[in-house]
């Protein structure tokens, strides 16, 4: 049977989780927000979905830290040693209901957190893509600017040519 201060950690355990859950999942939204920002291309929103990250991000970390502090309280309690104390290696110690709960919290956890990475990757992608795209943009303007290039004694061809022209003419 479990003690009432045991009893009491465990509860706290399960509550730093749900809280951590929330956390992650704004972080969730807001990456899913800044995948459809990026294929919009609006900076301002770009700014306010990046401000968000932000925000849960530090929240998150705090609440990481909670809940670490948490365990190690849990693990001194039964007896376990803290260092690297696990959830796993704290489901066996609590009563039916705070196993259950504790178990669910730490699937959602892993769900968040893996489809986190994934969207993080995704959006990753599209702003390479999104930086490729600008350094042509980039690089043909220049080829409109300098359009013949020379080449040096070596063969290779010389950058920043001043021989070309752009020509508007009006009429």
């Amino acid at each position: 049977m479990m003690n009432a201060d045991l009893h009491t950690l465990y509860d706290a355990l399960i509550t730093a989780l749900r809280e951590e859950i929330e956390v992650f999942s704004e972080l969730h939204g807001a990456l899913v927000q800044e995948k459809e920002i990026l294929a919009g291309a609006s900076v301002d929103e770009l700014y306010a979905s990046n401000a968000a990250k932000e925000e849960s991000i530090l929240k998150a970390g705090v609440l990481e830290g909670n809940r670490a502090a948490l365990m190690k309280k849990i693990a001194a309690a039964l007896g376990l040693d803290k260092k690297g104390i696990t959830l796993s290696a704290l489901l066996p110690h609590g009563d039916e209901t705070q196993k259950e709960a504790l178990q669910e919290c730490r699937s959602v956890l892993r769900s968040l957190v893996a489809d986190i990475q994934e969207l993080n990757e995704l959006n990753k992608m599209l702003l390479d893509d999104s930086l490729a795209y600008v350094q042509k943009s980039v690089d043909f303007l220049g080829q409109l600017i300098y359009p013949f290039g020379t080449y040096m004694n070596t063969g290779r061809l010389r950058e920043n040519n001043m021989n070309g022209r752009l020509v508007s003419r009006e009429g």
